[in-house]
């Protein structure tokens, strides 16, 4: 009996262990079909090119400033892991675009955004929940949720995120250190998939998603 607990408790082990092995989600090349890409009267789409490079370009017709949108994965379902992607703001004024994560629906998820024109600024990156229709935007202007970068006003920037319970670290373009850490994330927010946020602006180009589930 003893050597046979043993043995299952061993088998046990190993199930858990294999659990717990990183999945990898690679989306470098997008099937429309698996996604929920939002187009309306005032939203768009288009998979395009950005710098001669293949893009998903996200677009708003109509600007207001308490909307933002998002593109995900239907199947996907993370809660902590790393996620990478390269995005770009090919805009004239007022560039907002990042990625989202831990999306329930499309007015609830977690979002990380860049501001390219304000690199080198306490701007540049932004941590926000979205919880509700209206984007709150102004209940997050603390230094707290913001980070200083140095990003390219068009050019193409790689981002990388990692996500472990509560807390976020953001790196960008390969950057060893990360450029912004915060904690606690929203508790109510614990799951979902992971996709591109465009907000109040015309356009977002964005590529290359990659995501590792742990």
């Amino acid at each position: 009996m003893k050597i046979l607990s043993i043995a299952s408790l061993l088998l046990l082990f190993v199930t858990a262990d294999a659990q717990k092995k990183p999945v990898i989600h690679n989306y470098a090349i997008m099937k429309e079909s698996d996604w929920v890409i939002p187009r309306t009267d005032t939203l768009d789409y288009a998979f395009g090119q950005h710098m001669g490079q293949k893009a998903l370009l996200l677009k708003r017709r109509i600007g207001n400033y308490k909307s933002a949108s998002i593109a995900y994965p239907k199947a996907l379902e993370f809660k902590d892991g790393i996620i990478e992607m390269d995005a770009a703001w090919p805009g004239q004024k007022g560039g907002f675009l990042g990625l989202a994560f831990r999306i329930k629906d499309a007015h609830h998820y977690e979002s990380v955004y860049f501001r390219p024109e304000s690199s080198g600024t306490i701007n540049a990156i932004q941590y926000m929940p979205e919880k509700k229709a209206e984007y709150n935007w102004w209940d997050y202007e603390g230094n707290k949720y913001q980070a200083k970068a140095t990003l390219p006003l068009h050019g193409w920037f790689h981002v990388k995120i990692i996500v472990k319970g509560s807390k976020l670290t953001v790196f960008v373009d390969h950057h060893a250190t990360p450029d912004f850490i915060y904690s606690p994330l929203d508790s109510s927010l614990k799951s979902g998939s992971v996709g591109f946020w465009l907000g109040n602006c015309a356009v977002g180009a964005y590529k290359n998603l990659t995501v590792t589930t742990f």
